[in-house]
């Protein structure tokens, strides 16, 4: 059985604690929450990177590396026991967003070891997917995301091996019933 998890608000808690830390950080910087939040609504759609923000700011470039340095704290610790159970060789993060600013939370996160691959996608998260399912056709592929849409457009019928879980309030315990 391979698993493929999505990041943010999956493994790291990145809307409940990264961004209050990063709005926080802000804030000592001297950029309200308000202004903040605005701008970040403006860009989101198109891969949010905090480095932009701190330029568009006009805040020092260190700033980027001070906020991340936090990103181990952020890690959802349930799931962290259970990746170690199910092994390296298992698992795979396929996440969407800026490349470098997501590579960077990541492993600064410390959480890299526990993955055979991390796919980063700018669009849609089908062709990583349906790749690792056809790399796995033998076995089932379970792909737990905390966002619906990310199911739609894949192709269940070319992948019969491929099941999807949403990670929501009962994600860790839907993972666990289908747990080997």
């Amino acid at each position: 059985m391979k698993f493929i998890f999505d990041f943010d608000d999956v493994l790291f808690h990145n809307t409940k604690l990264f961004k209050e830390h990063m709005y926080t950080s802000l804030k000592q910087a001297g950029i309200s929450r308000v202004v903040a939040e605005e701008y970040y609504k403006t860009v989101r759609k198109n891969q949010f990177w905090l480095k932009e923000l701190l330029t568009h700011f006009s805040l020092k470039e260190s700033l980027y590396g001070e906020i991340l340095k936090e990103s181990k704290n952020f890690i959802n610790k349930e799931l962290l026991s259970v990746l170690k159970e199910l092994g390296k060789e298992n698992c795979y993060i396929v996440t969407h967003g800026n490349k470098e600013f997501q590579n960077n939370k990541i492993k600064i996160s410390g959480i890299t070891p526990l993955f055979s691959e991390i796919i980063v996608v700018q669009v849609s998260k089908k062709k990583a997917v349906e790749k690792i399912c056809a790399k796995h056709k033998d076995e089932q592929v379970i792909f737990i995301d905390d966002k619906v849409k990310h199911f739609e457009d894949l192709d269940f019928k070319k992948y019969p091996n491929l099941k999807t879980i949403l990670y929501d309030e009962q994600g860790l315990e839907k993972l666990k019933t289908i747990l080997p």
